[in-house]
């Protein structure tokens, strides 16, 4: 049965790879500009060969190059400092790219360790090529205090339905909107008013008809968005609660159930209004070649997308005007805003076999999430710190009082925050991403779409997929049990 769960993953990823790169878009909330620079290549190539007792662990990413560079400093402090193992980083193409080749590499050819994105838990927690952390954690005798002062709402977003920690976040990254305090400030808009798309569209239209700037918003156009609009809204769109209390998700309930249909059908139709009355940067334009330089020059205002872009939103803006957070706006004005939606990358042990590769993944994630790289990793990249010693490190500390002070909100935000933003907890996150993004992409240019039939067709979509992950792993889903009557 795992071998069907392979080949059927890997379709799907490959599939779904095609899909994005037809619309142009980018798979990953959590590195959206990794580089095609870097050299693809297997642990072959790259694994040195290990002398004595020391053990080679190697690390599949699909993070860029410039990440890997900070990266790598994080894995020389490790190598230098432990005399056991060796931590090898290697690119792996992007997010879908990696997921499909550790879907279909034999186990004796995985890495000990790989990248992966919050969005895709369920699908590791339910691969064969993942071992749940929680395996490590439990048999740890000496304890991990970073992750017990790591932010809850981080932390649950990393496990599954009965609080095993799948992975341990290493580029935590924030769903936001950036704004340019000084424009909302001119035009009056209090940033701190936009908690609902409706207030999106609200502070959108005062901005560009009272000709401030051209646009009021531009979207990073990834399926991923419409899962966190939800989750802030804290709307579980798929049955057994969103995949969260021991059953598998067998329905995905965006036609079905009022309260779901409702908050997507508000969100999607402000996507659409805002296309037609050109209140936003034509959806599917490129985050970073198209939307942040317009805010740089004060045609945008704002830009949903996620905090991994604060430094290059701050290094576009050049100090010429202050640029702030607004956290995740919620569907619909009824949204309870009370939950933080996850994004970003968190780092997993792969099976592959060797078990001392594999307790050195583990080691390696551990170290990675201290203070002092933890602290390191976020202020270099933008990234928000996982836990509370990498919050207060000194790097860190540098980071939020000198360089990006507008971040202290995500953090007032994270302490208040409770459980009620749940990513679907599902298996075929790749698809699920995919029609979302569909969905968004044909409400937002598409001024005569029906919105009913946008969401039934992203929901078949979904449901379809679904009913063929089931079917291979023997679950009926509702729609095999109403055919089996």
């Amino acid at each position: 049965m795992k071998a069907k769960h392979r080949i059927l993953a890997a379709g799907m990823a490959a599939a779904m790879t095609l899909s994005l790169a037809a619309c142009g878009g980018s798979a990953s909330t959590a590195e959206p500009t990794a580089s095609s620079a870097v050299e693809t290549v297997t642990p072959e190539a790259t694994s040195e060969a290990a002398s004595g007792d020391v053990t080679e662990v190697t690390w599949w990413t699909y993070f860029g190059d410039k990440n890997i560079g900070y990266l790598q400093n994080i894995i020389d402090d490790f190598n230098n400092s432990r005399n056991q193992y060796h931590v090898t980083i290697v690119y792996q193409g992007n997010q879908m790219e990696c997921n499909a080749k550790l879907q279909s590499t034999e186990k004796e050819n995985l890495p000990a360790m790989f990248s992966g994105a919050v969005e895709d838990v369920a699908m590791y927690a339910n691969s064969d090529f993942c071992v749940p952390l929680q395996k490590y954690v439990d048999a740890d005798t000496e304890g991990w205090q970073e992750l017990d002062d790591t932010w809850d709402a981080l932390r649950s977003a990393y496990s599954d339905g009965q609080g095993n920690l799948i992975g341990y976040p290493i580029g935590y990254s924030y769903p936001n909107i950036f704004y340019n305090a000084d424009l909302l400030k001119k035009a009056g808009v209090d940033p701190a008013s936009i908690q609902s798309f409706d207030d999106l569209y609200d502070a959108s239209k005062t901005i560009v008809d009272g000709g401030f700037a051209t646009y009021g918003i531009g979207f990073f156009a990834n399926g991923a968005m419409f899962n966190v609009a939800l989750g802030r809204e804290g709307v579980q769109a798929y049955n057994n609660e969103n995949g969260l209390n021991g059953q598998p998700v067998t329905e995905c309930l965006y036609d079905s159930d009022t309260t779901v249909h409702d908050s997507i059908y508000n969100m999607l139709s402000i996507y659409q209004k805002m296309g037609a009355e050109k209140l936003c940067v034509p959806y599917g334009a490129d985050y970073q070649s198209e939307i942040i330089p317009q805010m740089a020059s004060g045609d945008c205002a704002m830009m949903m997308g996620v905090i991994s872009m604060t430094t290059k939103v701050l290094d576009a803006a050049a100090g010429n005007f202050e640029v702030g957070v607004i956290p995740m706006p919620s569907a619909s004005e009824s949204g309870k805003r009370t939950g933080e939606p996850a994004a970003g990358t968190g780092t997993y042990v792969c099976d592959n076999g060797n078990e001392k590769a594999m307790q050195g993944a583990y080691e390696f994630i551990k170290f990675a999430s201290t203070g002092e790289q933890a602290g390191y990793f976020a202020s270099a990249t933008g990234y928000i710190a996982p836990n509370q010693e990498a919050y207060d490190s000194a790097a860190y500390k540098t980071y939020r009082e000198e360089t990006f002070p507008g971040i202290s909100v995500v953090y007032d935000s994270l302490a208040k925050s409770d459980s009620s933003a749940t990513n679907p907890y599902v298996a075929i996150s790749n698809e699920m991403r995919d029609a979302n993004k569909v969905a968004m992409e044909t409400a937002a240019t598409d001024p005569t779409a029906d919105i009913n039939t946008v969401i039934t067709t992203a929901k078949d979509s979904i449901q379809e997929a679904l009913d063929i992950y089931l079917s291979l792993i023997h679950t009926p889903s509702p729609r095999d049990r109403t055919r089996s009557r």
